[in-house]
């Protein structure tokens, strides 16, 4: 494998893997080249043959003193197509659940995992406590159901955003459960996700609606859902539920008028609602952090100390709102984001009165200067080195041109907010 595959860039590296890495041996290879790593970034060991004892040794590694420097680094491992059983499940899960791991980023599609009740509850539960942003199980044939019935069950992760479910053998036997799953959504619960990818299953026109209106009633979260390709024939619709069958005797025109009012009633709630109150909720959120941080800081700072005597003439001078009740104050405030819950505006006024959540004074803040790198396209004469925009704002809100190589950093610091009060999607 050449060392560019493991290089630490801030992009994937497009070389090929033309050795093939498999078992212990395999992984000793990987572990060479992290051992004469400075710093990594990305793991990708895509299409090898590590299986079970080659994942094992490789994690066990990753979670030993030697490697230190790389957990705190390490954002991405691809695993995909490695012949991955439970056991070496068990042992990514070890890693995942470490304090100092920083991985947002897994792929473990096309493995041969299977539907061990106790891996997929470990698991899930380390998935949990992790910091994982994405997660592929996509081609993992041998977990059927279990994946919803064991995994979703004990899957409660505020922090999972993106989660890929294809081809997995998902019936419509287990349409119910995954629909109690993603309506738990509701008010911050279980399912937190932006995007669920669920197609090539089996889950039938019947299990869809389902999802569809689980969706619909109890999630203000998803902004993606792909569950194309899930029709089912008679022959594999359960035999001890007649209205599932019912919709798989449909003829080829009924079957694709559902589909088309299925597909329909998804954009629907995805799009002309999840969507427009995402926005809305993310557009009050950071209007009420503006003027709360003005008037809750300024309340407070309109105060006496406790040494200092209380001046008759301090009520009358100072601004007449410092002089109203705090609940009164704040529910003045609360108008000005009508579509925010109470608990996200509690969120946004302890955000707003913590001090330690003031952006550092240097270096000088400027309206003309967002920290952001410029574009090279523009940047003519840099040869060296990277410049500051000094105008303009960045491209599109992103820099680096229009290829978004790089995100804006005012985007990140925004987003980074709204996550910290929970303010990315609506809550009724």
């Amino acid at each position: 494998m050449p060392a560019g595959s493991l290089k630490a860039v801030p992009i994937p590296s497009r070389s090929t893997n033309k050795e093939i890495l498999e078992g212990i041996q395999g992984a000793h290879t990987i572990i060479s080249q992290l051992n004469s790593s400075r710093s990594i970034t990305k793991l990708k060991l895509n299409n090898n043959r590590l299986g079970d004892d080659g994942v094992s040794a490789l994690f066990t590694f990753l979670k030993s003193p030697a490697a230190s420097r790389h957990r705190s680094t390490i954002s991405e491992i691809h695993l995909n197509d490695n012949g991955i059983g439970c056991r070496g499940l068990r042992d990514i899960a070890d890693y995942v659940d470490g304090n100092e791991v920083v991985l947002k980023i897994l792929w473990l599609a096309n493995n041969k995992l299977g539907p061990d009740i106790d891996v997929l509850a470990q698991f899930a539960t380390t998935v949990n406590h992790s910091r994982l942003e994405f997660l592929s199980l996509t081609g993992n044939h041998n977990l059927g159901d279990a994946i919803v019935e064991t995994f979703f069950r004990h899957l409660r992760a505020p922090r999972l955003r993106e989660l890929h479910i294809n081809a997995m053998g998902l019936t419509a036997r287990c349409a119910s459960g995954l629909a109690e799953w993603i309506s738990s959504g509701h008010n911050g619960g279980a399912c937190s996700l932006h995007t669920l990818k669920c197609s090539g299953n089996n889950l039938g026109i019947k299990g869809v609606c389902e999802v569809i209106h689980a969706i619909e009633m109890g999630n203000w979260s998803l902004m993606n859902v792909e569950v194309y390709a899930n029709q089912i024939t008679c022959t594999e619709i359960p035999n001890d539920n007649s209205s599932i069958q019912q919709a798989g005797r449909l003829s080829s025109s009924e079957t694709e008028v559902s589909w088309k009012d299925a597909e329909r009633s998804l954009h629907r709630v995805l799009h002309r609602r999840n969507a427009y109150w995402k926005r809305q909720v993310e557009m009050e959120a950071l209007n009420l952090l503006k003027y709360s941080r003005a008037l809750i800081f300024q309340s407070k700072a309109s105060l006496p100390s406790v040494d200092q005597q209380p001046s008759s003439n301090l009520t009358s001078e100072s601004f007449p709102f410092h002089n109203l009740p705090v609940e009164l104050r704040l529910q003045i405030l609360a108008i000005l984001a009508p579509s925010l819950s109470c608990a996200q505006r509690t969120r946004i006024y302890d955000y707003a009165a913590d001090p330690s959540t003031l952006p550092p004074l240097l270096p000088r803040l400027r309206r003309d200067i967002g920290g952001c790198v410029a574009d090279p396209s523009r940047a003519l004469g840099a040869s060296v080195g990277f410049t500051l925009y000094s105008s303009g704002g960045c491209a599109e809100g992103k820099c680096m041109g229009a290829g978004n190589s790089l995100v804006c950093l005012l985007d990140a610091e925004r987003t980074k907010f709204l996550e910290a009060v929970g303010c990315r999607a609506y809550e009724p």
